[in-house]
Parts: C-alpha cells; structure tokens; sequence
C-alpha cells in the first residue's frame, strides 16, 4: 500500500506543480499542455514522468538547456511521501484520510506559490477551508493524536478569528511599519486555518507561525538576504504553523499546561 501511495503521491506532485506554477499567473491548470517555461516547447510522455524524467534530463530543459528548478521534484517527492504517511496517521481510515489530504496538500500549493511569487491563489484556500467546513459538518471528531477541531460551530468561529486576528496583525503594522503588514491572502489563508483547525487551533497556529516566521526573519537578516523592512511571505510560516497544530498541537498544548503547573 505505501508503494502505490507513494506512486500516487508522486503524480499528484506532477499536478501540484502545474498549480504552482500557474495558478498566481491567472492561467488555466488544464490547457494548454505541460510545457517548458523558459522556451515554451511542449513536453514529451516521457518528460512528465515524475522524479524519472528531472534526473534523466539532468535537471534541464532539452531544448533550451535552462535549469529546471529543484522545487519540481521536491514537490514530487515531498508528495510521494507524504500520502503514506497521512495513511499511517490515519490507520488506513478513507475518509479520514481523504479530507486530511485535501487539507495538506491544498496548504502544500499555498506553501510554494507564496513562497517563490509572494501570492496566495483563492483555489486552495477554498478547497481547504471547504475540507474543513464538510467534515466537521458531517463528522465532528478527529483521527487518533491529531488536533481536534471542536465540531462545526468552532470551524465557523475560528475562520473569524484567524481572520481578524491576522487584520489585527496587518494593522498593527501598517500603523508601526507605514507599510502592509499583511497580505490579503494570509487573511483568506486564516479562513482555512480556523475551519479545520477550529478558534483555539486556528489562533495557536497563527502564533506559531509568527514564531516562526520571526526566527526565519532574523536568520536571514544575520546573513544578508533580507533586509530590514523588506516584505517576506507570511503563508508559509502559518502554513507550517498550522501542520505543527494538527499533528502535534495536542502534544504542544499538554507540555505548555505542565510546564505551568
């Protein structure tokens, strides 16, 4: 079961990368054909096998010779990995694990396309804030060790207040930095959070992410890439906020209540 997860994982890859790349440039995921970005030629059967084909063509076009960037077969890899690895947490439950990898994998595109273009598409915050809304609608609990979100009512609560606890945020900034401090899609992306996550999860993750965020923040400033005052993507430090919650949240709340007694 893990091989053909993992082939599958792999495929699903493929197209994550087609989302990747064109979804922030407004283009449609389907048509035209997979193609070179650089030089535009359309790709053989044998050039979109996953993993198989960057290695064989040595990570270039075979045109163009331009370097094929290296998040196309992480994305491939990451995903071959990753679907085995939600059918083990979930123990083999279908529906668990379907509703979970909608939810990952969806935040998996937010991760990547905020990261290289500083944009956050509307097609995966919908899908994932709609994974979370029906299955907490329907079902209301949550696999063995992961986050529970706290039913339908914390869902619609917690995309409140993500939302407006990230406005808050941006405002915040604006008002100390004179510039925006938050993008319009790390506010959708609070939508997402808070319906899987529900409002206590929804509101961990967030401030997770901001540790997270500031840690990456002052080690890139230390070593020069960035300097201060200059615009880094938030997604994808809420987006690792948010896994941290769900497959560990309960772990991190417990410690914290120790730690306090």
């Amino acid at each position: 079961m893990s091989i053909s997860l993992f082939i599958v994982g792999t495929i699903i890859g493929s197209f994550l990368n087609v989302c990747i790349y064109r979804l922030p440039r407004g283009e449609s995921v389907v048509w035209p054909a997979s193609h070179c970005p650089k030089c535009g030629r359309s790709l053989a059967v044998w050039e979109l096998l996953p993993l198989v084909s960057y290695l064989f063509l040595l990570g270039r076009c075979r045109q163009c010779h331009q370097t094929i960037t290296w998040r196309y077969p992480a994305v491939e890899l990451l995903t071959g990995l990753w679907l085995p690895f939600l059918w083990l947490v979930t123990m083999g439950n279908w529906l668990d694990f379907g509703f979970l990898a909608i939810f990952t994998l969806s935040l998996m595109v937010v991760f990547f396309t905020d990261l290289e273009t500083q944009l956050i598409p509307d097609w995966p915050i919908g899908l994932a804030t709609a994974a979370g809304l029906i299955y907490h609608f329907f079902f209301g609990y949550a696999p063995a060790g992961l986050w529970y979100g706290g039913g339908f009512f914390s869902a619609l609560l917690g995309m409140l207040a993500c939302f407006l606890l990230l406005g808050l945020i941006g405002e915040m900034g604006k008002k100390y930095f004179h510039k925006e401090g938050m993008g319009e899609g790390d506010l959708y992306l609070g939508l997402a959070l808070g319906a899987y996550l529900g409002w206590l999860g929804g509101i961990l993750a967030i401030f997770l992410g901001s540790l997270i965020a500031s840690a990456f923040l002052l080690i890139l400033l230390l070593v020069g890439k960035v300097k201060l005052g200059q615009y880094v993507p938030f997604g994808p430090a809420l987006v690792l906020g948010g896994l941290l919650v769900l497959f560990w949240g309960n772990r991190l709340v417990a410690w914290y209540l120790s730690w306090l007694m």
